[in-house]
């Protein structure tokens, strides 16, 4: 059996400034919009590093530690992320297949400029499937899962049972989940209840050692440990069937 568990980074100095906006003070989030616009650059707030902490406490004490495998995103958020969780001989790969979407080139010749309210828009649009923004390059969540694909792929017959954990980020967790749980887009709605908050945490069981035809079956599991009494879902089948959850 494998055991692979997912992890959203922590707090980043974007989602910060994004929730200021929300509650009216936009100054932080139009500063980045236009002079923070590396977003592989964007660091991790001190609470996104503390949620990162809690989160890796919460994994050592319901799925364990000592794990086979430990990749990551090559976003600085994602990497101090990694760093904060805490996990013992964590020797990080840093995979760009499981980086975040391209939000897409906002500064190219012709465009308007990005504002804050265009900006906080787009964010109530972007867990959607199909939706991407109007700049070029921009991907969206359906656009990533060919390289989640050709991730999965390679990690199952590398190591079809052990423990592997990725840190990674919101929408490539939807991707991700697309591809492990042998979706179609069109199956979305089956998804909408697990809210992929900061440090938000998938916990699969899988039993990879079937075929080569992505036949695996095996189980999921959603937490939220930074949230008010740690929620954790009940062990839900994927497609195909469920392990045993004990």
């Amino acid at each position: 059996m494998l055991e692979l568990v997912i992890v959203r980074h922590g707090e980043s100095v974007r989602n910060y400034a994004s929730d200021l906006a929300h509650h009216g003070d936009t100054s932080l989030l139009e500063y980045q919009l236009r002079f923070e616009r590396d977003e592989a650059a964007w660091d991790l707030t001190q609470r996104g590093i503390d949620q990162a902490k809690t989160a890796g406490t919460w994994i050592k004490e319901n799925v364990g530690d000592g794990f086979d495998l430990h990749f990551v995103s090559p976003f600085k958020r994602t990497r101090q992320t990694a760093a904060s969780l805490g996990l013992s001989r964590a020797d990080w790969l840093v995979d760009e297949r499981i980086r975040e979407r391209d939000w897409g080139d906002y500064l190219a010749p012709g465009g308007p400029p990005y504002n804050v309210i265009q900006y906080l828009q787009d964010l109530s649009f972007c867990s959607e499937v199909h939706w991407k923004c109007n700049f070029p390059g921009a991907e969206s969540i359906e656009d990533m899962i060919p390289r989640c694909q050709a991730f999965i792929d390679d990690l199952f017959p590398r190591i079809p049972s052990g423990k592997v954990v990725l840190v990674t980020h919101g929408g490539t967790m939807k991707s991700l989940q697309f591809v492990i749980e042998r979706l179609t887009v069109e199956q979305a709605t089956l998804l909408s209840e697990r809210h992929l908050t900061n440090c938000s945490v998938l916990h699969y069981r899988l039993d990879t050692d079937l075929d080569q035809n992505r036949n695996w079956r095996g189980a999921v599991r959603f937490a939220s440990p930074i949230l008010p009494n740690a929620p954790v879902s009940d062990w839900q089948p994927i497609a195909g069937g469920e392990i045993a959850s004990s």
